[in-house]
Formats: C-alpha cells, structure tokens, sequence
C-alpha cells in the first residue's frame, strides 16, 4: 500500500489547482488549493481537507438581518480555547478543552456546534483525551477528577470511574470490555479496568527508560488484535506492548528527523494497521507500520490550513468520510480521515484523508508550492510539561527573526 521508496515522502506539498477564464481578463478568481502529501512523482496518500475552531466555521452565518431580529448568540464556548483530545464518529468531531473545561462537539453533519460536560455530575475539571465506543458512549480522561467520565450516545452524563491514586490520568483508550487508562504519575503504569464497572482487572508498566517503562508518557492506543501503543514522551520513543504488558518493539531516538521524536504526543492506530503518531516539536505526524517502519509524514509548521501549530494528538475514523467528501478531490479514493487538534494558531483542528488517486493516475495543470521548511538544525533539548501550551521552538524562530532579533 506504500510505496517502497520512503525517500519520496519526506516532502508535503500544497498544489494549487489552476482555473483559466477565457471570458473575462481584468478579474481573477481565487485559486482553490489541493494539499497533498508526499509530493509527485510519488503517488500521494494523504489530502488536507478543511479545518475548523469553532462554531463560525461549522454553523451556517447569519446576516444582518438575522443578527437584527434574533440578536448576537453570546460568544462564550462558542470557539475552542484549548484543545488537546480529539476523537471522531459519523461526522461528528469531539475535542476536549483544557482550558474551556468541557467537550466541544462539532457536528460537521448537521452544521452544528455545542458542547457538554459544564455542569451537574458530569462537570469536568480538566478533560484531556477522549474515546468512544461502537455504541457511541464517550470515556474522558479528566486529569484534575482523577477519573474517567463517562457520556451517553446523547451525550448526557452516565457515570464516573476513579482511577487508583496516586495518579494523573492523560488517555483512555478502548478493546473489548476493557478500558485501558494511561497514567503518567509517578508510577507511570497503564491501568486496565472493565469498562461497565470501572473494576481494575491488571496494571503494568513501570517508570525508566528499559522496554516496557515509560518516562512520563503522554498517549496511548489498542488495535484490533488487542495490542497497546504507547506515546513515551520523556524517552523520546514510541513502543508497543501484548495487552498485558510485554514489549513488542521500541522505536526512536531523540531529533528532528523522520523516526526520531523531539515531543511524541497522542498516538492512533487505524484499522489499517498504520500507526499515526504526533510531534509536538516539529509540529509533524509521522505515519509507520505495524512494524514500526517509518513510512511518511504530514503537516508541518505554518500558520496556512494543513499546517499545525503545537498539535496534540489525532483521531481515526471512517464512518466520516461521507461528510467531507465534498472538499476532496473528486479523483481521490479515500479509505478513513485524520483529524488533528493543535493548541497554537488559527487553525486548531485540521481535518485529512488518506487514500490514493487510481493507479497510473497523472495530476497536471498544478502549480506545486512548498509548506513552511521545518527546521531540523537546532535539536531538542529538555521537554516542557504537557500542561503548557508553550510556542514550540520552530514558531519562536519565525516570530524572532520577523522582529529582526
């Protein structure tokens, strides 16, 4: 399914689709913009689709008129502050705001947009990452609860599991009956508890730098077969691990390079069997195989759609596709869509495809232009805590030369 040139995909591009109108010479229209991952002459995989912050880019504007009768909707939740979790099913992106404390819920469907989780039983105090089952029940990780709250398919309150102390919940992942809490405390453990009772059926992991310990690790994942990915932040690596704990594999180093991990942050797994896994420092996500070959990577520093600004994590879903379908390329076959949450800019959640165009397929009449380089000079140094929506280094770089510092 990828090709075996992995060289080819270490460059994104953004093609401008050219329109001519013969008709009329003294106006332009503007150029749509097709961003497409890697670059020709290899065979893209990846397509950016649209983004959105809020309810301007969801909901359908009113006009004046309309703002005359009915008066201004108050702006309060109405646009994300902090996103961090994101999880997607039929058309509809949820996103945890750290700092709005509730679960934004963007129904690209029904050109809605709402949130939940502000009040009663249910109130968060810090929602950090969010999954849902096939049932369309939505387990939260709220870091300062120090438990797992969980929604209704209405979305509604329904329950809440504690977490053994001590402990400092940042992801919730799903397989079978079982619910896998990743806790990033001191004991830095993954806690599996049955998820109708909240009961703690196993722990493993331990804290250090060996297969199998973590060093305040930020995201985890199962896949269908019932293996556990871990985002090992501190260590600057990626693992995989059985359900109950032994390691798999170990993959990266710390460094700006493709494999290599300056910030790994959240971690996904498609059905596939392709692992997405996001940098907070080179603001990339990095696709591998079930193997933990590097295979490619989207995104990039920018403040253009398609570019991410300190992203967090990412989502998978293919029950999706229907309702993006309209900004992809009518060519493009896609298979599911990545949904991507950053903390920084004007876009904070970007909305991809993957798939293919058909084999032999030639795209022509396209002006080919680069996203923003991402620099890989300067290194890494000490990791900032998750907590901190702090510039990453590339950005502060663009920001001091524009002052001429």
């Amino acid at each position: 399914m990828i090709a075996a040139r992995r060289y080819q995909y270490f460059l994104p591009v953004v093609l401008a689709a050219v329109l001519a109108n013969p008709g009329c010479r003294t106006a332009t229209q503007p150029k749509p913009e097709l961003v497409l991952y890697p670059a020709p002459p290899a065979s893209p995989r990846v397509q950016f689709l649209t983004w959105a912050s809020g309810a301007e880019q969801i909901e359908p504007q009113q006009g004046a008129f309309e703002d005359f009768v009915l008066g201004e909707e108050p702006q309060a939740n109405r646009r994300l502050n902090k996103p961090y979790g994101i999880a997607a099913r039929d058309g509809v992106v949820y996103v945890c705001d750290t700092k709005g404390l509730c679960i934004a819920r963007m129904d690209f469907k029904n050109g809605k947009y709402s949130v939940f989780g502000v009040r009663g039983p249910g109130r968060l105090k810090k929602p950090i990452n969010i999954a849902i089952d096939p049932l369309g029940y939505k387990f939260v990780a709220d870091t300062n609860r120090k438990q797992i709250v969980i929604y209704g398919p209405d979305d509604g309150y329904v329950n809440a599991f504690d977490v053994p102390e001590p402990c400092h919940p940042v992801d919730v992942a799903l397989h079978g009956n079982e619910l896998y809490v990743l806790d990033n405390d001191t004991k830095c453990r993954i806690i599996v508890m049955d998820r109708t009772t909240g009961d703690v059926l196993r722990t493993f992991g331990a804290p250090g730098g060996e297969p199998a310990q973590f060093k305040i690790p930020n995201s985890l994942c199962v896949d269908a077969e019932g293996y556990v990915y871990v985002s090992d932040t501190h260590n600057w690596r990626v693992q995989k691990l059985t359900s109950r704990g032994e390691s798999v594999w170990v993959k990266g180093v710390p460094g700006y390079l493709l494999g290599q991990f300056g910030r790994p942050r959240g971690i996904r797994v498609a059905d596939d069997g392709l692992i997405y896994v996001v940098d907070g420092a080179t603001e990339i996500v990095q696709m591998f195989d079930a193997d933990g070959q590097t295979l490619m990577r989207f995104g990039g520093p920018g403040d253009i759609p398609g570019a991410l600004g300190l992203p967090t994590t990412v989502a998978i879903d293919k029950s999706s596709v229907p309702y993006f379908r309209k900004y992809m390329h009518p060519d493009f076959k896609p298979e599911y869509l990545i949904f991507v949450a950053s903390q920084f800019g004007a876009h904070l959640v970007n909305v991809y495809a993957f798939g293919a165009f058909p084999d032999g397929y030639t795209i022509s009449e396209l002006n080919v232009a680069p996203l923003p380089k991402i620099d890989i000079e300067e290194g890494i140094g000490a990791v900032e805590g998750e907590d901190t929506a702090e510039e990453p280094p590339v950005r502060k770089r663009q920001k001091k030369d524009a002052q001429g510092e």
